[in-house]
């Protein structure tokens, strides 16, 4: 396996996630910058990196992450410093890989998973998904995902676009149903915690049966008098009921239209 000198800009969750796997898999991190400062300084302390404060990296570094918001990534691959053939990427699924204004030396390198402080994952779970402007920048990324990650997936612009949308829905939306689920068991005046066997359950059965085979509750048996009563339970939020009145809507008809 070719190992590589690494720099990120950007010191948030998937930059501290990233430079722990990397530095874990043989490859060296050489410098790490960010807006703040001190989270840079902290990452960098630990991987015995550099700690800069502009917009530039060592002249042996082969690869630089941009481990920064979506909004601000076209904004700083204008203005950062590196050298001839270093190949400049981003971890984004949203931005396009035109956003690094690059034809050649430039890809993206998208973890398709959550990332937040204290709760670093198994990046050896996780899909990394690559695209890339030229052959020789493909591959390197192929080596750097395959280093870390369950694998590689090479994708264009536009399929890493929806398949953020199918992430948004796995992960934010599934969540904010739990958060959802807690006021209501709250407003009824039990607590919330009291939830938390049926979403392990749940979430042990979607990955066992998988989602589909997985699906229980009134809407999948068409149930149209329980469907009504919740919603009228619900009362106290007319948000919460059309909520529930479209998700409940959408499973009636997915699971009628796969009984046809």
């Amino acid at each position: 396996m070719a190992t590589y000198n690494i720099s990120f800009i950007g010191a948030g969750n998937v930059a501290s996630s990233l430079c722990a796997g990397l530095a874990a898999a043989g490859h060296r991190i050489l410098s790490v910058a960010s807006k703040g400062g001190a989270s840079a300084g902290e990452l960098s302390a630990m991987t015995g990196a550099e700690h800069r404060r502009d917009l530039s990296v060592p002249d042996s570094c082969d690869i630089l992450f941009l481990a920064v918001t979506d909004s601000a990534i076209a904004e700083v691959a204008a203005s950062v410093d590196i050298p001839a053939g270093t190949l400049l990427v981003h971890t984004a699924g949203s931005v396009s890989m035109a956003a690094l204004g690059r034809t050649r030396y430039a890809g993206v390198l998208y973890p398709l998973q959550t990332f937040t402080k204290g709760f670093s994952p198994d990046l050896g779970r996780v899909p990394f998904f690559i695209e890339a402007t030229d052959n020789r920048s493909l591959e390197m990324l192929r080596e750097i995902g395959d280093s870390v990650g369950a694998g590689t997936w090479e994708c264009d612009s536009l399929q890493r676009s929806k398949l953020h949308v199918a992430a948004v829905f796995t992960n934010n939306f599934s969540n904010f149903m739990m958060t959802t689920g807690e006021v209501i068991a709250a407003e009824a005046g039990f607590d919330p915690s009291l939830l938390k066997p049926l979403a392990e359950e749940t979430m042990r059965k979607a990955m066992r049966m998988g989602p589909v085979m997985a699906q229980t509750g009134p809407a999948k048996r068409d149930d149209e008098g329980t469907v009504k009563s919740h919603i009228d339970l619900l009362s106290f939020s007319t948000q919460h009921q059309e909520l529930y009145r479209l998700i409940s809507s959408m499973i009636s008809g997915y699971y009628k239209k796969g009984r046809k």
